[in-house]
């Protein structure tokens, strides 16, 4: 069957997957990775710093790179706090990652999470610069994070970027990728680092994308439920890339009067968006006279404004299916509801919302007494606080892709960013489609 019909076919019998109560201990496509890339130990003899979420299939991979070399006493973690699985934190130490060498959790809600997530990675690469014996550094990225700790350094510290010359770099999200290209190259040159980005590369882009915009579809059902949804008068997706084109399809099959708003800034994907379902119509922008009662963020980039709160009904829904907590500007809004006592917008019972942690809704009161209110916290909701919002089958195959990148990057000669290999990603996506194709669900 071919790779699109296999997927389609996925995509339709996404309920009937199950995720795993536990994390799963291997990947059937890591292991097969490492007799199809024929190398033994390449992760022997270094140090590893992971930056990255903290879910099941995580640990499948830390057990491939500890078969392969990787000795967890020279290993340190950061973790996105929105996506962390209190049980793969807990597999970590039985794997014998100390404690000492991760973050510690957070968990406010309200908390800016950008200044937090920044300050969390400086301080575990404080502790990580006094390790004994540095060996050569591998760093596995989810949003540039130790770019941005190096460009902050060339500021407030300049002489420690010597510490990090020939650092070899993996980034895995589209965010940290342009970040990576637009406001790293300097720093990236001056330290010489070696860095492999996954995010344009197919099995990302046609493989696990369409699946992300399921997940993301799905989960906001689960939490606001299909009846929210089918009684949404005007709903708005705002990005129709891959993710947003995936969430756009799964609304439809969902709720198939629903009628959307698709606005991106592409005149081609707006065409196309048009084209999704009878009821979509594709947009440069939100209409400025009309009241949207849920609106999806699928942009990576801040695609919402203070001002543009009056475009939302009472008891709207803003939601965001990209990475981190940029989509809406959820900082911003809970800014404004701090800055003055007696203002119009302010955040609805405080304290039950930060009792109830990084995946509580946030409710504002604005002008005129509506209330809108952030899905999940404004962070993306198909990280619900599970312990994974893919299936293994699926998510494996970006595993593959982090563990064969990682493995390019330390074999990598002089500074700049490359692609994965184009063999490696086309051999993971065919693994990854024949794995799929033979699915139980599927038959």
């Amino acid at each position: 069957m071919k790779s699109d019909l296999v997927i389609e076919k996925a995509l339709e019998n996404f309920e009937l997957f199950q995720i795993p109560d536990s994390p799963p201990e291997n990947l059937s496509l890591l292991e097969e990775l490492q007799h199809h890339l024929q190398e033994t130990k390449p992760f022997t003899n270094i140090d590893v710093l992971f930056i990255q979420h903290h879910l099941g299939p995580f640990i499948g991979r830390l057990n491939s790179m500890i078969a392969s070399g990787l000795d967890p006493n020279r290993s340190w973690f950061v973790d996105i706090p929105y996506s962390t699985n209190p049980g793969v934190v807990e597999k970590l130490g039985e794997l014998g990652f100390s404690v000492h060498q991760r973050t510690m959790r957070f968990d406010d809600p309200l908390s800016n999470y950008g200044s937090a997530q920044a300050q969390r990675v400086s301080s575990l690469m404080e502790f990580l610069e006094e390790r004994e014996d540095p060996r050569p550094l591998l760093v596995i990225d989810d949003g540039a994070y130790f770019a941005r700790y190096l460009n902050s350094l060339i500021t407030y510290s300049p002489s420690k970027l010597d510490r990090y010359v020939g650092t070899s770099v993996v980034e895995q999200t589209t965010r940290g990728h342009r970040y990576l290209c637009n406001d790293a190259l300097e720093v990236i040159m001056r330290c010489g680092l070696s860095v492999v980005s996954i995010a344009k590369c197919k099995t990302k882009s046609e493989f696990e994308g369409p699946f992300i915009g399921a997940a993301v579809s799905r989960a906001m059902k689960r939490s606001i439920g299909e009846k929210r949804i089918s009684k949404a008068r005007h709903i708005a997706v705002i990005g129709c890339g891959v993710v947003g084109e995936a969430t756009v399809r799964e609304i439809c099959r969902i709720c198939p009067d629903a009628k959307i708003d698709v606005v991106d800034v592409d005149a081609s994907v707006r065409a196309k968006a048009s084209h999704l379902s009878k009821y979509c119509e594709g947009l440069p922008q939100l209409r400025d006279y009309r009241e949207y009662d849920i609106i999806l963020g699928c942009t990576g980039y801040n695609s919402f404004h203070l001002d543009q709160r009056k475009l939302l009904s009472d008891d709207a829904i803003l939601a965001s299916g990209s990475s981190a907590a940029i989509e809406f500007n959820r900082a911003g809004f809970i800014e404004l509801a701090d800055r003055y006592e007696d203002d119009e917008i302010e955040i609805v019972d405080r304290i039950k919302t930060i009792s109830e942690g990084i995946h509580a809704p946030i409710f504002l009161r604005q002008e005129k007494g509506k209330i809108f209110s952030f899905l999940n916290a404004g962070f993306p909701v198909n990280f619900d606080g599970r312990i994974e919002c893919l299936p293994t089958k699926i998510i494996q195959a970006t595993h593959g892709l982090l563990f064969t990148a990682s493995i390019q990057a330390l074999a990598q000669e002089g500074p700049g960013i490359n692609t994965v290999n184009p063999d490696d990603d086309k051999w993971i996506f065919n693994r990854a489609v024949s794995e799929l194709s033979n699915s139980p669900e599927l038959r």
